[in-house]
């Protein structure tokens, strides 16, 4: 599931583009909403979401320079600008930053909706591309760079649920046996035990987010498990204790 960040200086909307975003039942979570452009910088910094919602007149920072300041760290994110402005010089820029689209308020919702699906195959078609290049410029037999394109992938890719050593290895057109050996070679730990550490510790900054209150179960869902009871049985097994024991303790202190 492709994570989202909204980006705008009024509630309603952000409410409201979360609300439409939940009701199309896409591959989406929107995992973070922003009234200013420090803001958004911060959340983008901090969870690297796959989807960015921007409008451009924004306090402090302009949506305009916060994406500036996106790509010169991440060139994949799929960006959408949402602008109650139809001025060229906005829109040209925004095709200088490589904006996936440019859409006027009020929203189409039907147009919306067609956007954001063309946004996810878009940036699964360039995980895919990135990947393939990677394939061709790396010695296959080389187990050491073989283990260290793997858990790039797993970095990139944990909070898809469908993640599995079988998936992995057919995607690097290896035997499910030497991935294993790799991954170990590499983490000292099993696959299993590497993905969940993955999991967990993004599932860690959700429960403890002073912004965002998510439920157990969108949690569950945000960082790839199947199911919220398998979810809080890895996470205490992992960190000793339940997610909401865990989010009582850290999330809110006792003074």
């Amino acid at each position: 599931m492709l994570r989202v960040i909204i980006a705008d200086d009024e509630e309603t909307i952000r409410n409201g583009l979360k609300t439409l975003i939940e009701s199309y039942k896409l591959d989406l979570s929107v995992i973070a909403t922003a009234e200013d452009g420090e803001e958004a910088m911060a959340l983008i910094e901090k969870y690297h979401p796959e989807i960015i919602l921007m409008d451009i007149n924004m306090p402090f920072v302009n949506g305009l320079k916060v994406i500036e300041k996106i790509r010169e760290v991440d060139k994949n994110s799929k960006i959408i600008i949402i602008s109650g402005y139809n001025h060229f010089e906005y829109a040209q820029k925004a095709l200088e930053l490589g904006v996936f689209s440019y859409l006027l308020k009020p929203i189409n919702f039907r147009n919306f909706k067609d956007v954001l699906s063309k946004a996810i195959d878009a940036y699964y078609e360039r995980m895919w591309e990135i990947r393939k290049l990677k394939e061709d410029n790396d010695e296959r037999d080389d187990s050491k760079d073989v283990g260290q394109l793997v858990l790039t992938y797993m970095k990139e890719n944990f909070s898809y649920n469908h993640l599995s050593l079988n998936f992995i290895a057919e995607q690097f057109h290896i035997s499910q046996s030497y991935l294993a050996r790799i991954i170990k070679q590499k983490t000292g730990t099993s696959f299993t035990d590497y993905l969940n550490k993955l999991r967990i510790n993004m599932a860690i900054k959700l429960l403890t987010d002073k912004d965002m209150d998510y439920t157990i179960n969108d949690i569950s869902n945000m960082v790839g498990y199947s199911s919220q009871h398998y979810f809080s049985r890895a996470f205490k097994n992992y960190m000793g204790v339940s997610p909401n024991k865990y989010r009582n303790v850290n999330k809110y202190p006792k003074i």
